[in-house]
Parts: C-alpha cells; structure tokens; sequence
C-alpha cells in the first residue's frame, strides 16, 4: 500500500509539471483536477482500509500514539494530494491561481 501510494504520488507529480509546461487552458486544468480528485479519493479510501500495522511499536509518550512508517507514508501522501487538490480548485474557479503562477 504505501508503494502504491508513493506510485500516485510520482503519478499526480507528472502530471501536475505537464500542466505547469504546456499552453495553460480550462480544459486542461479541468481534467488535471478531474485526475488529481480521482487520485486523491484513492488515496482516502487506501487511508482508511489500511489494514497492516498503524501505530508504531514503542509509544515513547503517554498521550499520544506515534503511527508507523507505513501508514505515515499513506497519511502525508493523502493529506498533500487533498491540499494540491484544493488548490486546483480555487486555481479553475478563478480565486486564486497560485498553484499553476510560475512565480
């Protein structure tokens, strides 16, 4: 699972430097969110049907429970990919287009 992820990672990355490189248009940017929201719904439900080890085996504090590497790797992945896909929704509704400036 956390290649999997890693995969989609190195998948959404391409595609968002393909985007980043071409001639901007709507319609490329819509299908860009279209695969970003697909990618990350995958990752969602990779999120929560993990079924290996969660939490690491030595919790070196009282209150709280350190996850496995694993499961970090599936957690960060899912948490970018909804970020970079809030992005590219307020890039195609015109509100802020910081994810696709060039700065």
């Amino acid at each position: 699972m956390p290649v999997i992820a890693i995969l989609i990672d190195l998948i959404t990355c391409a595609s968002y430097f393909f985007q980043l490189h071409s001639t901007p248009s709507q319609s490329l940017y819509l299908l860009g969110m279209i695969l970003q929201a697909f990618f990350a719904l995958i990752l969602l439900i990779i999120a929560f049907t993990y079924s290996g080890k969660k939490f690491a085996r030595i919790q070196p504090h009282l209150f709280y429970r350190v996850v496995s590497i694993r499961y970090g790797i599936i957690l960060v992945s899912t948490f970018i990919n909804g970020a970079v896909l809030f992005l590219y929704v307020l890039n195609y509704l015109g509100i802020n287009d910081v994810v696709f400036s060039n700065f």
